[in-house]
C-alpha cells in the first residue's frame, strides 16, 4: 500500500470549520489486499464503509477520504489515522497496519 503522501498540513483552520481531503494509494504489492478497519479520533470521519472489504489487486488504487471537523478542537494537533489490512506480516499472524497523519493550527 503506497500513498502519494502520508502526512498533510491543513494549515490554519477556524474552530468549527470542516475540511475534506483524501489520501490516494496504490497496491504495489504482488498480492491482492483489502482494508479491514480504519480508525481515528472522533473529529475524523472516513469512507471506511465504502472501501472496507474491497479487494485491491496489484496495481489497483483507491483513496481514503477524510472529513475533519474542528468544532471540539481548542489547540493545534497532529492526528493519526490507522488502517488495518486483512493481510498479515509474512510468517506471522500480526496484521499489517498503515498510518496516515494530518496536522492543523486552530484559529479561535
Amino acid at each position: 500500500m503506497i500513498f502519494e503522501q502520508r502526512e498533510l498540513d491543513l494549515g490554519m483552520v477556524k474552530k468549527g470549520e470542516k475540511r475534506t481531503f483524501s489520501y490516494p494509494f496504490v497496491n504495489r504489492g504482488d498480492a491482492p489486499m483489502s482494508i479491514s478497519i480504519i480508525t481515528a479520533c472522533e473529529c475524523t470521519t472516513t469512507n471506511v464503509d465504502e472501501i472496507a472489504g474491497k479487494t485491491f489487486k496489484p496495481g489497483e488504487g483507491g483513496e481514503i477520504k477524510v472529513i475533519f471537523d474542528s468544532k471540539e478542537k481548542d489547540y493545534s494537533e497532529l492526528i493519526d489515522i490507522e488502517i488495518l489490512l486483512d493481510q498479515t506480516l509474512p510468517g506471522s499472524e500480526i496484521p499489517i497496519v498503515e498510518k496516515l497523519y494530518y496536522k492543523f493550527d486552530i484559529e479561535k
